[in-house]
């Protein structure tokens, strides 16, 4: 059998990393083509990555995997086996990695495996046909995204019984608090962080996350991800904020 070379495509999108990733697993339901490249074809169906699996439901309850994810490391990587139709063991491999380059990210996607398919060559030759469609529709709602977010305000408090002895900082589990801020800006969620007023311990952090309807995803990582909180040193209120951003001359 000749070896069949992946298939490699790239797309440029005007969003970060962590907006592109995002896009693509997160709200994958949202602009893949259904209609002309999912099981269920005419039928009012949905694909969401769920519990580490790809899988497409309809609306009258049947659901088809179609595949398993192998890497997740976001904003940077999502890899997942391919098999849409077919059983597990007739796998391909998709992996989409996310690269900052200016002017926004470069989504590269390699598609390889095709040893899977009966006729390795004439499948590569259909999925040549069939990304850059699946691809154009990702990079429309990428641009949508980038227009919508979710933005909120975290208020950081001592918790009454937080048993700090000395300046907070120099409490063990302020690092906490410090590494979950980086894992915010490393994500792209970050906006700014710092002291409110004179109060030690007091502050504030400003989330930006890419699409609108994410305060309860807000709410989890303030209130779970931020292991200083969890912990008890500080308390926490999140609290919407809609921006309105206006110039010099509207009034």
């Amino acid at each position: 059998m000749n070896h069949v070379p992946p298939l490699r495509r790239e797309v440029l999108v005007q969003a970060a990393p962590a907006v592109a990733f995002d896009v693509f697993t997160s709200r994958i339901g949202r602009w893949w083509p259904l209609a002309e490249h999912g099981v269920y074809h005419e039928r009012a169906a949905t694909v969401v990555f769920d519990g580490g699996v790809l899988v497409e439901r309809s609306t009258t309850g049947e659901e088809s995997v179609w595949g398993t994810v192998t890497h997740w490391e976001p904003p940077a990587t999502v890899a997942f086996t391919w098999h849409p139709g077919r059983p597990a063991d007739a796998a391909g491999l998709v992996e989409v990695s996310f690269g900052a380059v200016d002017g926004g990210t470069l989504v590269t996607l390699r598609h390889s495996g095709w040893e899977a398919y009966a006729d390795p060559a004439a499948a590569r030759a259909d999925y040549d046909h069939g990304w850059p469609t699946v691809l154009g529709r990702y990079s429309d709602e990428v641009a949508r995204a980038g227009d919508a977010a979710t933005w909120a305000l975290l208020l950081h408090r001592p918790a009454p019984d937080a048993g700090i002895a000395g300046p907070i900082v120099d409490d063990p589990r302020f690092r906490e608090h410090v590494a979950f801020l980086g894992r915010m800006r490393a994500a792209g969620h970050l906006v700014a962080a710092g002291p409110l007023g004179d109060a030690d311990g007091e502050g504030v952090t400003v989330l930006r996350l890419p699409g609108s309807g994410r305060d309860a995803e807000i709410v989890r990582l303030a209130s779970e991800d931020d292991r200083s909180v969890r912990d008890g040193l500080f308390t926490v209120a999140v609290r919407p904020w809609r921006v309105t951003l206006t110039g010099p001359n509207d009034g």
